[in-house]
């Protein structure tokens, strides 16, 4: 066991003592280093081929103040230097000296009790890759990748390989989405849904679409905590359980006891699939027709996708997360602008011109804590939306670039 399914921030001595007591061997995804990397040109290109290894790989940990003996880590060297200072300069070395930039590389200092630190570098698969070094002198230009006897440059085979790993993974990620939409629509849920013009949300870790088994799926000890960590839209948890394709959370019974208004389906690999079958509001009638507004399409999209991620972090599926957003069955209807936080203008409302809308792909590298930073990263989608009604923007954000409806 390495240290991957520990968060970067949880770290501590004991765990780097466990790596020494369980004598986990170098490999493709650990590494260890007594000493941290020096200030010559080639040490810097050293530590770019050892990050940009990983990250055109399968990720891992570097840990910097663990002696080593034939791969096998023998104790601890604590670093004795500053390690906020240090932490900068290795950041800064990765920003400037790869390309393209790798998202969510980390470094943490573990502190020890005897005196000193240990550095522990966390390098993220990357989605973006392959990533190489151009940093003058320091080997540029280079591609690097990692197997279980360390860094390698790749041959070409391979390095083709990475260039088209991106395409590859798009095409999937579409694929999933309008196979599950047409499921959706013809009928093919977990349960019958109550109406047919449904928001379909699905959030989605990259690592998903490449087979990986990501998603804790055990709920033995704790399943009224798990289920209620993915509730339906807009409402709460009516109902849970079990099926072939993971975890099923579903809304509470209609008037009919059949029909659900909303489900959400987590898949064992991480994919979370979230439906409200009667999203749009009102009766469909001419006194009350259907009708849907941008107050609560977008707040709706921005609590529950951030919520989603959130649980999936904590259930060992991490970022990059891809959202995808679909409307159903909304040819006709009218779609309302938000220009203030209680106040909606129907005069200004635009008509959307088609049944169907699958907005594009956006994704999400880093899930930021606080949800209304999180909805800054959503700001295409929503804009996209908006333009959907006719709109060049949405009207959600300030000048100050705030996301301004309650979430």
């Amino acid at each position: 066991m390495t240290l991957r399914h520990i968060s970067l921030d949880a770290i501590t001595e004991a765990d780097l003592q466990r790596l020494i007591q369980d004598q986990v061997v170098e490999k493709r995804d650990i590494d260890y280093k007594a000493a941290t990397y020096g200030s010559r040109d080639q040490d810097y290109g050293e530590f770019l081929a050892d990050v940009s290894s990983f990250a055109n790989t399968a990720g891992g940990e570097i840990v910097i103040g663990m002696t080593e003996q034939a791969g096998v880590p023998t104790g601890l060297s604590p670093l004795q230097n500053d390690p906020d200072a240090e932490i900068l300069r290795l950041e800064n070395c990765a920003r400037s000296g790869l390309q393209p930039r790798i998202f969510g590389f980390a470094v943490r200092a573990v502190p020890v009790a005897a005196g000193g630190h240990v550095l522990v570098l966390r390098i993220p698969r990357s989605y973006n890759q392959p990533h190489r070094i151009i940093r003058q002198g320091s080997g540029n230009h280079r591609f690097f990748a990692r197997s279980s006897a360390g860094k390698y440059e790749p041959n070409v085979d391979e390095l083709r390989a990475l260039f088209t790993r991106v395409p590859q993974l798009a095409d999937r990620i579409r694929d999933f989405r309008f196979d599950r939409i047409a499921k959706i629509i013809g009928g093919d849920t977990p349960v019958p849904l109550m109406g047919t013009r449904p928001i379909i949300l699905h959030v989605a870790p990259l690592s998903a679409f490449e087979g990986t088994q990501s998603f804790c799926l055990d709920i033995n000890q704790a399943p009224a905590q798990f289920f209620t960590a993915f509730p339906p839209i807009g409402t709460q948890v009516g109902d849970f359980r079990i099926n072939v394709d993971g975890a099923l959370v579903l809304s509470n019974r209609g008037a009919d006891g059949r029909t659900h208004r909303a489900y959400v389906q987590a898949f064992h690999n991480g994919i979370v699939e979230a439906v409200d079958s009667t999203f749009a509001m009102g009766e469909g009638t001419s006194r009350n027709p259907f009708r849907l507004t941008s107050l609560r399409t977008e707040a709706t999209i921005v609590r529950a996708s951030h919520s989603y991620m959130q649980s999936l972090q904590a259930r060992d599926a991490p970022p990059p997360y891809v959202l995808l957003v679909s409307l159903i069955g909304v040819r006709g209807l009218p779609y309302s602008f938000a220009m203030g936080p209680n106040t909606l203008f129907e005069d200004e409302a635009g008509t959307l011109d088609r049944d169907q809308f699958h907005f594009t792909e956006l994704l999400i590298e880093d899930v930021p804590v606080d949800p209304y930073e999180y909805a800054k990263l959503l700001r295409p989608l929503l804009d996209q939306i908006a333009n959907a009604a006719g709109r060049a923007r949405t009207p959600s954000f300030d000048p100050a670039g705030r996301f301004t409806v309650r979430i």
